[in-house]
This record gives structure tokens, sequence and C-alpha cells, in this order.
């Protein structure tokens, strides 16, 4: 059975380890579009979030979502890189966020949003631990 462990310095539940650690990563180069699912209420800005991940490198591609049925809904459409959640999003717990994933088999890590000026570093050291 797999345990919650941190992966590059990211914590991972025990789904998202286990997943991290078997899949291969699909970006390829440091300045690579990600495709972000952001679990945000609407009304925080994507400019900071943006610009923490081009200093990391990425060019993001965000969709986000605030309620359960726009997480299934964006889960049905996949295609997710990483998955960055505001933990202070109303009705959206992280354990919400894994089945959901799980049930859609979506196979990306969760980076949790606490600090804007370490997100990109958070993104890519994610990522990055899915390529090993």
């Amino acid at each position: 059975m797999c345990a919650s462990s941190t992966v590059s310095g990211v914590a991972t539940s025990p789904v998202l380890a286990c997943h991290m650690q078997n899949s291969p990563c699909t970006m390829t180069s440091p300045h690579s579009m990600v495709k972000v699912l952001l679990v945000r209420p609407w009304i925080h800005s994507l400019a900071p979030l943006r610009a923490s991940l081009r200093t990391a490198g990425f060019e993001a591609r965000f969709t986000r979502v605030d309620i359960e049925p726009a997480l299934n809904a964006a889960l049905a459409r996949g295609g997710f890189d990483v998955a960055v959640v505001d933990p202070a999003t109303p009705g959206l717990a992280q354990s919400t966020i894994e089945l959901r994933l799980r049930d859609h088999r979506i196979e990306c890590p969760i980076v949790l949003l606490d600090d804007l000026s370490v997100l990109g570093a958070r993104v890519k050291a994610a990522l990055a631990a899915r390529r090993s």
C-alpha cells in the first residue's frame, strides 16, 4: 500500500506519490507549455500565477474550476500536466480532488498554492519527479 510522501520537496497524496513515480512526464523542455488544472475561486487574478510559472520557464494554459461539477467536466476533457490547488477554495477539499482525479484516471501531480513565490519551482519539481 502506498503512503504519503514528499517528491522533490512537493507533498503528495498516497495515490499521487505512486502515480508520480510510475508515470512518464509529457514535458520535454524547461520552456514548455504546461496545462494547469487550477482549483481556485474566480475572484483571484491569474497574473501572479502566470508570472511565477514564467519565472520557472513555463507558459501556462489554465483551466480554472471552483466547484465539483466544473471539476468533473474539466477532468472529463483531461489533458492536464499538473493540478494547482488553492486550499482556501470552499467546497473542494484536496481529498475530493484526489478522488475525482482517480475516478477519471488522470495521473498528474497536485501542487498546493500556498506561496506564489515558489509555485513555479514546485511545479517544476513535481513534473521532474514524474519523469524519474
